[in-house]
C-alpha cells in the first residue's frame, strides 16, 4: 500500500499530472473571461505545459502568474487575432450550414482545414511567445515557419485538437464540465509534447 502512495509510483505520477492540467485549465479559463486577456493566458499555459513535458519542478499557480505579467502586452493582439479568425470561421461555416450543394460542402470543408491550420499556427505562436523575447510580428511569421516547416507534429496537433472536440460534442451535456477541467490543458499537453522537439532542436542550435 506504501508504495502505491509513493510519489514515484506510475500511477501516482499520472493522477498528479491530471491534478496539474486540471489547475492549470481552471486558471487558464478565468483569466481569459475578458478575452483581451486570453492571448497572455494561452502563452502562460504554454508556458507551463513545456515544464510539465520536460518533467521540470513546476509550481502551476505561481508560474503560470509569472508568465502571463510577462506576455500580457503582446498576448493582447495576439489573442484578439485569434478570436477574430474563430468568428470569422464560425460565421462562414454557419452561413454554408444546410447548403446541399456540393461546392459549398467544398469551400466548407476547405474553410475547415483553413481554419484547423491557422489555429494550429496560433499553438506555434502563444508557445513562442512563452519561450522567447520577438516582436508580435516577428512570432507570428516564426509560428508560421515552424508550422509549416514541421508538416507531422503539425498534422499530430491538428488531429489532437479534432478529436478532442468531436469527444466534447460527443459528451454532450457533461462537455462543460470536462471543457472547465480539460478544456484546453488536455490537449495543450498533447501538442507541447509535439512542439518540444522543435524547441529543444532550436535552442541546441
Amino acid at each position: 500500500m506504501d508504495k502505491f502512495f509513493d510519489s514515484g509510483n506510475p500511477v501516482m505520477k499520472f493522477l498528479a499530472r491530471l491534478v496539474d492540467l486540471a489547475v492549470l485549465n481552471i486558471v487558464t479559463v478565468v483569466y481569459s473571461l475578458p478575452l483581451v486577456t486570453a492571448g497572455g493566458a494561452m502563452a502562460a499555459m504554454n508556458y507551463v505545459l513545456l515544464h510539465l513535458v520536460r518533467g521540470d519542478e513546476t509550481y502551476v499557480i505561481r508560474m503560470f502568474r509569472k508568465s502571463f505579467k510577462e506576455n500580457f502586452r503582446q498576448g493582447i493582439p495576439e489573442g484578439l487575432l485569434v478570436i477574430l479568425i474563430a468568428v470569422i470561421t464560425a460565421t462562414d461555416l454557419w452561413a454554408f450550414h444546410g447548403s446541399g450543394s456540393r461546392a459549398v460542402t467544398m469551400m466548407m470543408i476547405v474553410i475547415s482545414i483553413a481554419a484547423l491550420l491557422l489555429f494550429v499556427s496560433a499553438v506555434y505562436m502563444f508557445a513562442l511567445q512563452a519561450r522567447y523575447d520577438n516582436s508580435v510580428k516577428g512570432t507570428i511569421i516564426n509560428a508560421f515557419r515552424l508550422s509549416l516547416g514541421n508538416l507531422p507534429r503539425t498534422a499530430g496537433m491538428a488531429v489532437a485538437w479534432t478529436i478532442w472536440a468531436l469527444v466534447l460534442v460527443y459528451l454532450h451535456r457533461a462537455a462543460p464540465l470536462v471543457f472547465m477541467l480539460y478544456g484546453f490543458t488536455l490537449p495543450g499537453y498533447l501538442c507541447a509534447m509535439l512542439y518540444d522537439g522543435i524547441f529543444r532542436k532550436l535552442e541546441e542550435e
